[in-house]
This record gives C-alpha cells, structure tokens and sequence, in this order.
C-alpha cells in the first residue's frame, strides 16, 4: 500500500470531522512544538506524520514546530519565561532538569484523566517521573546496537565479530585497510558521546553494576568494570578506531555519510538510524547486532525512551496541549505508518505489536525482534539520558573528550560521576531504573 493511501485510511476519522466552518482568526487557538530537526528529509517526515496530521485532528488549532539548533538553545528560550508550549526533550534526565526549575508542569491530573499509566510499559512510565510526580511521556522506544555496512565486510572477507576479542582483532585490520573502523560526529552536537559511553558500559561494564551504582550500593568512582569499560573505549579512540583520525571536528551527518558511502564499517548508534537509513540511504546494505559479548555479561541492549513530550509551565492552554499528546499517543493507524514508511521510532506503549510492521526490510525486522527479544529476556541496559541523573550525564557530555585528548584523569572523571549519583540519590531525582 502507497504511502498516500495508508496515510489517508489513518486519518480518515478526523479528515471527515475537519469539514466544519472556520473559526475566526481572531479565535484560533496557537500550539507550538520544538523540534531539533533540520535537514530536508526529516522535515519532510515530519510535516507528513505530525504537522498535516494534527492539522487534520485539530481543525481549529494553528499548529506550529519550532526548530532549535539544540537543547540550550531551549533551555535559554524557557528559563527566560518564553519557548513552546509542547517540548520535545531528549528524555527523563532532561525533563528533571526542567522540572526542577518549575519549567514544565506535572502531569498527573492528565495521566489520571486519558489513563497514560495504563498505555505505556511500565519501565518507560516510571522513568518519566520525578519526586513521585510525572513530568513528560515518553516518544520514542529505543535502544543502542552496532551497525555493520554488509558490503564493506563482504568485500574485504570479514565476518561480523560475535565476541569482544573478535572485534579487538577486527579493528586493526580495518585501519590497515584504509576503512575507518567505527563511523562517529559529535562536532555539532556534543552530546552524541552518550550514544558511546551509553553502550559500553551496559555492555562491558554490566547493567546489574550499575543498577547497584544508581541504588547507592557500589561506587562508579571504585568499580572495576566500569573502570575497564570506560578505559576500552578511550583506547579504542586513541587507536583511531572511532571516527576519521581522531577528529573532533567530524558531525553526526558526517559520520552517517561515512558509513552509508562504506568509508567506515561499523557505527554504534541507535536504532533511530533506521530512519535515517530508510529515509536518506535506502540503498545501503546494513545488519544491526547487539554488541558483541565479552565472554562476562550475556548480550545486552542498552534501553532508553527516545526522548519526552513536556508542557511549558507558561503555556496558555495546558488542557489543550494535553489533548494533542493524548492524540500522537492514541492515533493508531498515524503511529505504525510512520514506523512502516519512514523508519520511525515506535512508542513505548503495551499495545504496540510488532507483528503489525508491514513492508520492512529483512534487516529492519531482525532489528525489531532483537529489540523485542531483549526485552523480553531482560537483557537490557541503562542508556544516560533516560537512566542516569541530569547532572551526571551532562557532565559525562561535555567532558568525556578530555578523557580522550588525555587532559583529564579517568580517576577524577570518575570521582566526579559519583558526586552527581549521590547527589541524586540525596535529593529524589535519581530515576527509575528497571
């Protein structure tokens, strides 16, 4: 079924209500939705799936998507008393920091109201909490996986490495073939580093240390395995295996443009970049794993909500804005065609059944069911911005390039981690972790 078609059979409900007179400009009701999106094509997805969609709902109300160049750029617009009235975060961690500062509303009363608790998985609900009040809901069901361009390895006589020791050894061979080991940018935005340090520590470190760490009952600061985990990927950066020649100039569609032209072999990303990869490389041969075991922790898939949907405490029509939330939430036929047609992140909700994905590519759905598998297994771990505290991660984003450039101890990185744990602990915003 086209694109068009399924679209429209989704939407047909509310495209038939939308006949009705217009109300006086003067009467109109005004949301406006952040958004970090910038480059044609995912303004395009956008536009399709949620601009002319709540349009089509909400006949009455003008619709507007502000795009930021990044979360400061927000946090600046907001602190001052402006910003939209529906903010797109990049998960939990952020909507504390909001919260803390009485930025955003809580929001309970609605939760109570369209029954939220009731819709979304128990792990996704309770990590959008804060001080037992709920502040955000959470868009997006992710996770981090390694990314393999099949024709690069093919080419070369490489197999996808099934254990550690069998990518250590990769590696090597990849930089004396002239192939950039792992593609990676974060020049224009600093924070993707938490996609990295994210992954390697649920996956080498271990997820039960640090739920033990988050729980104040192991120290970040002393423990081996996050000590060794955080050491692997330093030494994988200074060996030049992540990104072209160590560089922290290279941005995230740099790195995208790297794998998808086979100049690299490998990204460890998220499953987001199937969006990307549907929409902007649709020819790139690619598999997606999980990361290969160390021979200690069993095969793990780092988890996270792919971000949160907040009211700005200075929005003039809350009840309404709460509305149009419910609606992304509950538009059934709007969520799986943007799933299905552009690689869209599917909602953290019970209902969603992935058995419903239609016209996705084999490797699309061997990704899905390793999503679905870890899951239900357990074998999941903690990524920052949903699991770790506010502070922490944004420490952890702004410095872990020092560890790289050796112009900061891993003992005093460390050190300072376990400050920000226990002040989390201390004051109630440490969350929920799974």
């Amino acid at each position: 079924m086209n694109t068009r078609k399924m679209l429209a059979l989704g939407l047909a409900g509310v495209m038939a209500a939308s006949v009705a007179v217009p109300v006086a400009a003067e009467e109109r009701e005004k949301i406006t939705i952040s958004s970090y999106v910038s480059d044609a094509n995912q303004i395009e997805v956008r536009e399709k799936y949620f601009d002319d969609a709540l349009r089509e709902a909400f006949p009455d109300v003008d619709f507007e998507f502000k795009i930021y160049a990044d979360k400061q750029q927000l946090q600046v617009e907001v602190a001052g008393g402006g910003g939209p009235d529906i903010l797109d975060l990049d998960g939990p961690a952020d909507a504390v920091q909001f919260a803390k500062s009485d930025r955003i509303l809580p929001l309970d009363e609605y939760s109570e109201k369209y029954g939220w608790k009731d819709l979304f998985y128990d792990w996704a609900y309770n990590s959008s909490m804060y001080n037992d009040q709920l502040y955000s809901l959470p868009n997006g069901f992710e996770g981090m996986l390694i990314w393999y361009n099949m024709d690069v390895l093919e080419a070369n006589g490489w197999e996808i490495p099934q254990t550690l020791d069998e990518l250590n050894e990769l590696m090597p061979k990849m930089v004396e073939a002239g192939i950039m080991p792992i593609a990676f940018g974060n020049g224009d935005y600093q924070g993707a580093i938490d996609w990295h340090y994210s992954t390697i520590l649920s996956c080498y470190g271990g997820p039960e240390t640090i739920k033990s760490i988050m729980d104040g009952e192991d120290s970040f600061a002393t423990n081996e395995d996050i000590r060794n985990a955080m050491q692997l990927m330093i030494d994988w950066w200074q060996n030049g295996y992540i990104t072209e020649k160590n560089s922290m100039a290279v941005t995230m569609s740099d790195a995208m443009t790297f794998f998808a032209s086979g100049k690299a072999a490998m990204m460890i990303t998220g499953t987001w970049t199937l969006g990307d990869l549907t929409v902007t490389y649709p020819d790139v041969n690619w598999k997606a794993c999980l990361l290969p075991t160390d021979g200690v922790h069993k095969d793990i898939f780092p988890l996270a909500t792919a971000g949160g949907y907040a009211i700005n405490a200075k929005c003039e029509n809350p009840d309404l804005a709460a509305e149009v939330l419910n609606y992304l939430f509950t538009s059934e036929e709007r969520h799986y065609a943007h799933v299905n047609e552009a690689g869209g992140q599917p909602y953290p909700l019970k209902s969603f059944d992935v058995a419903k994905l239609q016209g996705l590519s084999e490797s699309a759905m061997d990704m899905y069911q390793i999503m679905d598998d870890a899951m239900s297994e357990n074998r999941i771990g903690y990524c920052s911005w949903t699991f770790f505290p506010a502070e922490m991660r944004a420490y952890m984003n702004e410095n872990t390039d020092s560890l790289y450039l050796d112009a900061l101890s891993l003992d005093e990185y460390l050190e300072k981690c376990q400050t920000y744990i226990d002040a989390a602990i201390e004051d109630g915003s440490m969350p929920v972790l799974p």
